[in-house]
């Protein structure tokens, strides 16, 4: 299923396709949740800690999934938008079948490399082992997590948000029976809870890659009725695989590739930081954080949402109803912040207690709490940063939001310098709320510079100016600015 996102009330359609993917976010942090619940509460901090430091580095594989995706989120989206469903076929299957390929070799790397990052992240001694056993098992069954990733992004840039949220919903599901089941009653600790996970993550890509076949025959007989064309199913992958639309992809994902990379950066060296500290406010970060990604993944939601409108608007050429859009996405992202943000304040302590019990449980409370404190500052910031780079993103924009992303690690490296030494691990926490507020501020002045309005890659039929009028796109004009060729 496609839904055209150029057409209906902007903050409706926002809201209404940000929806399931807000639930499926949901579902989601469930499962990472419960993974540190079972092993906090069944196996001991120390445990805790090891799958809050592994995840840390995880997460920088996630992240290049994340920005391979957004690459094709643009792409596909703004050729859907612009009507050329020959480039959007080509595109779905290009992308998909690089990210498989590109992902068994990251997880063969990352197996290899497990150690040295580990040790990179100044991880203890107490907690190295179960680090080693989590990381290892969770990097081998990569694939699936780059897989999911790239076929979500191809729907939601169809405009389908509801496919990627059934299948996290059953995700979800069988992660939370596989931890229980494999932590209490086969007794395998970190290494039951990532295994839980891998199979979660088997089972979502499968079903999406079953969807998608569907979704992509669909796409070619679509085709053929336009053009009368007669493709062999036999042949339709290797004539639809097409170097220069992955070029055209990659040259869009490099930059969110690169900021994501930076944002994983910027975690692996607070996380190290962090572990300066010791197991119980390593402790304290895995749980509190847990709760922040809750915060931050119900505002990214509403900016994934912000991104596929603007670039499906920025393909027709609707440049006042992208703005229109970036509008209500900022209205609704504040809302979320703030509620949020009041309830991890209020609920502080008994949230963070869901994660430990036992010996030396306070005082991972009492850390992981004041974290949730500071979490109020940061989501705000959250809101204007990730609806202006909703646009920006959309709008193919992506390098400057890469460069800020960069300029933001930086900023947090060197106020945690500054500020852990006078203010012990409650400066890391203020780090936090810093780094947010300096990104946010330098995206919503791009966004509010209109610059981003050039960057499309179906650009190439707007006006020297850069001004680009509303109206129906024109097929069949190169792209004076990247080179992009619109097919009638």
């Amino acid at each position: 299923m496609t839904k055209n996102l150029t057409a209906g009330r902007p903050g409706k359609t926002i809201l209404f396709f940000a929806v399931p993917m807000l639930l499926g976010n949901i579902f989601q942090q469930l499962y990472n949740m419960v993974d540190s619940v079972v092993v906090g509460n069944f196996v001991g901090f120390d445990a805790l800690a090891a799958v809050g430091n592994s995840f840390t580095i995880t997460f920088c594989a996630t992240a290049l999934a994340f920005g391979l995706s957004s690459g094709a989120t643009i792409y596909i989206g703004q050729h859907f938008g612009a009507g050329n469903s020959r480039k959007v076929r080509q595109a779905v299957v290009t992308s998909t079948v690089f990210s498989v390929g590109f992902s068994l070799v990251l997880s063969l790397a990352g197996v290899l490399l497990c150690r040295p990052l580990l040790a990179l992240v100044r991880t203890p001694a107490s907690v190295m082992p179960m680090s080693l056993v989590y990381m290892r098992i969770y990097l081998l069954g990569l694939v699936f997590t780059f897989t999911y990733n790239m076929l979500s992004a191809v729907f939601r840039a169809l405009g389908d948000s509801k496919m990627p949220l059934a299948f996290l919903v059953v995700a979800s599901v069988v992660n939370i029976v596989l931890d229980l089941l494999f932590v209490l009653a086969f007794d395998m600790g970190v290494a039951g809870v990532a295994l839980a996970t891998v199979i979660a993550q088997a089972v979502s890509s499968v079903l999406a890659f079953v969807f998608f076949k569907k979704q992509l025959r669909q796409m070619e007989r679509q085709e053929q009725q336009k053009d009368g064309s007669q493709l062999q199913p036999t042949e339709t992958l290797a004539r639809q695989f097409q170097l220069s639309v992955l070029w055209e992809i990659i040259r869009l994902a490099v930059p969110a590739t690169l900021q994501q990379i930076a944002i994983s950066g910027g975690i692996i060296i607070m996380q190290g930081f962090v572990n300066s500290f010791g197991p119980q406010i390593m402790a304290a970060y895995t749980a509190a954080i847990k709760f922040e990604n809750i915060i931050m993944m119900s505002i990214t939601s509403i900016s994934i949402a912000v991104t596929a409108f603007a670039a499906q608007n920025m393909g027709a050429r609707q440049t006042e109803r992208v703005r229109s859009g970036y509008r209500w996405g900022l209205l609704i992202s504040l809302f979320f912040a703030l509620v949020l943000g009041a309830a991890a304040i209020l609920l502080r302590e008994p949230l963070i207690s869901l994660f430990i019990s036992g010996q030396g449980a306070q005082a991972v409370i009492e850390a992981g709490s004041s974290y949730l404190v500071w979490t109020f500052g940061s989501s705000l910031f959250m809101a204007l940063l990730f609806s202006a780079e909703g646009v920006l993103k959309g709008a193919g924009d992506v390098t400057f939001c890469m460069v800020i992303g960069f300029a933001s690690i930086l900023v947090k490296v060197a106020a945690a310098y500054v500020l852990s030494p006078r203010m012990g691990y409650q400066g890391l926490w203020a780090t936090m709320v810093i780094g947010w507020g300096a990104e946010a501020l330098c995206a919503t002045g791009r966004y509010l510079s209109g610059r981003w309005k050039s960057k499309g890659v179906t650009a190439g039929s707007w006006p020297k100016d850069g001004q680009l009028p509303d109206g129906g796109a024109q097929k069949g004009a190169p792209d004076e600015v990247t080179g992009v060729t619109e097919d009638a």
